[in-house]
């Protein structure tokens, strides 16, 4: 038996003759926090439905804890708890009882009501009515909501949506902690990048249903090349200099450009810089940053 909490293979959901997710293969570690990540109608949503049995396959299977959804939907969603899209509740009654009410249906112990509002941080707020609340804290309410069956696993359709900047470090340290508190396997969408960035271990990224990227964060990161960028006196007869004596650079109005240049050939050629009396003032890296990759990769559909 692998280690994959979620594996599927060739996932695929039509809705006429419209491949809203193709082919993709998700597997999930035991432990991870892992993003899955894309824009704005690009499949994640449906994806998520289908992990939950809330949507049938078109093709495809999905394995979760090792087993079959369409064989075992109920003893492997016993194990899961989720929150998609916005959380529902009663705005006139407390978050106590809001809990209570769920508590109930899943025959969880009423000692499990505390515990869930300890994990939320809403302790202090468990007797107030929820009508009341603010947009971080009725998402964290809807996360106590999907811990009270004291789940495996967790999954998590957009949970920053709509949030202001404390809502949403609040949402994300929450999330941060409980694989290591908790045990609690993690998937969490989400279109925003540098969200996904602080918060997961792994990622895959979904775009016009189909998987272009699956792996860490630093394997995302290290697909980014690097350029060298250096500003002299006189550039173009800089880059004439170098040329002659067997450095090559590219020329960028004022600026001298190394591809991907190693440390030693960077510091070769700012050696024959200085050695042909060129003044030298910055010497910079330029970088693509993790969103540059993102929309790259989202716009042109295409593969690293």
């Amino acid at each position: 038996m692998n280690d994959f909490i979620i594996e599927t293979k060739k996932l695929t959901k039509k809705f006429g003759s419209r491949r809203v997710v193709n082919h993709v293969d998700l597997q999930v570690k035991k432990g991870e926090i892992y993003g899955f990540l894309g824009p704005n109608g690009a499949g994640k949503t449906t994806t998520i439905r289908m992990l939950l049995g809330l949507a049938r396959p078109t093709q495809g299977s999905i394995q979760i804890f090792g087993k079959d959804i369409r064989k075992e939907k109920l003893s492997i969603l016993k194990k899961v708890g989720s929150l998609v899209e916005y959380p529902s509740y009663y705005g006139h009654l407390t978050a106590y009882e809001n809990l209570e009410a769920v508590r109930i249906l899943l025959d969880a112990p009423k000692s499990r009501i505390e515990e869930v509002l300890s994990i939320v941080r809403l302790t202090n707020d468990a007797t107030r009515p929820v009508k009341g609340f603010s947009l971080g804290m009725k998402q964290r309410l809807g996360i106590a909501t999907a811990l009270l069956g004291n789940p495996e696993l967790l999954i998590l359709d957009e949970p920053t949506n709509g949030l202001d900047p404390s809502g949403i470090i609040e949402i994300r340290e929450l999330i941060k902690s409980m694989p290591k508190e908790h045990g609690i396997t993690i998937v969490v969408s989400s279109h925003l990048l540098s969200e996904i960035d602080q918060m997961a271990t792994q990622v895959g990224i979904i775009e016009k249903g189909r998987m272009i990227f699956q792996d860490s964060i630093s394997a995302l990161r290290a697909q980014s090349t690097s350029k060298i960028k250096i500003t002299v006196n006189d550039a173009e007869s800089a880059w004439k200099t170098l040329f002659t004596h067997g450095h090559t650079t590219n020329l960028n109005q004022d600026k001298l450009v190394i591809e991907n240049g190693a440390d030693q050939q960077v510091a070769d050629i700012v050696k024959s810089l200085v050695q042909n009396d060129y003044s030298i003032y910055r010497v910079e890296e330029e970088r693509k940053s993790l969103e540059e990759i993102f929309l790259e990769l989202t716009s042109q559909g295409g593969e690293l």
